[in-house]
């Protein structure tokens, strides 16, 4: 495999732990942590994985991708690990503690600029609209979650077969946590307004996690502190892992297995 933070060649893990951004590592509990824990000390399940997600032999994957609205003036959408093979493409977004994300409809309301925020949107829907079954229309998505949208649009975007994947680790210890099942339904209701594409598959899966001592032992740090951060990129960079984890479960959207 060959790894990129973002576009730029790295040669592992660890050399992409300094690149991300100062507020990344001010708390323990981010889906970052455990997601990068797992990428960098099980390769075998993750091989496992991508061959099961149909993305077999060597793949680049690149860590925190970046894709650009192709309208309005909005902040790039950055996909936690972004896997492509030969214009195969496998955009993959973690989740731990996070709560659910707006919807399209709660993210229009925030913008001080209406329409500008109707131009990225409709950007974000341009990427998506040749993978879909019939035309997309704004209204239509006022209900989806805004972050799942130009998630699939940046799968779309970085290759001409593409696919989304929501990876959940559980449990997560914070109970303002989106639940499975709710990820879940927001995904078929995803896939459901691109007509439910079989070129287009959405994943959830989800990955059982205990935490070891060497997470207990910056468990207790601060929350959104610049100083946690340093103890946390520190415990990542170690070749000791921070979690044990178990075998993965795989649904596909739209399938009751």
């Amino acid at each position: 495999m060959n790894f990129y933070y973002d576009k730029e060649v790295i040669s592992d893990i660890d050399k992409a732990i300094p690149m991300y951004g100062k507020k990344e590592f001010e708390s323990p509990f981010r889906s970052t942590v455990p997601s990068l824990s797992w990428l960098k000390h099980e390769a075998f399940m993750l091989d496992s994985l991508l061959k099961e997600l149909g993305m077999p032999g060597a793949c680049d994957l690149h860590l925190e991708y970046t894709v650009e609205p192709l309208s309005g003036d909005g902040r790039e959408s950055h996909t936690d690990l972004m896997v492509r093979q030969q214009g195969r493409t496998l955009a993959v977004e973690a989740k731990w503690t996070e709560p659910r994300y707006d919807t399209v409809s709660e993210w229009l309301k925030k913008g001080s600029y209406l329409q500008n925020r109707k131009d990225v949107l409709t950007g974000w829907l341009d990427l998506l609209q040749k993978h879909a079954l019939h035309e997309l229309l704004i209204e239509d998505f006022y209900g989806a979650v805004y972050q799942m949208v130009h998630r699939a649009a940046s799968a779309c975007q970085a290759g001409s077969n593409p696919k989304l994947v929501y990876l959940v680790f559980k449990p997560s210890p914070d109970s303002r946590t989106a639940n499975i099942q709710t990820i879940c339904d927001d995904l078929t209701h995803l896939w459901s307004l691109l007509g439910s594409p079989s070129t287009f598959p959405f994943y959830l899966v989800e990955i059982p996690l205990l935490p070891m001592t060497t997470f207990d032992a910056i468990a207790s740090l601060p929350k959104g502190k610049a100083e946690t951060a340093r103890p946390v990129r520190a415990a990542l960079s170690s070749n000791n892992p921070l979690f044990s984890f178990e075998r993965y479960c795989v649904t596909r959207v739209g399938t009751k297995s």
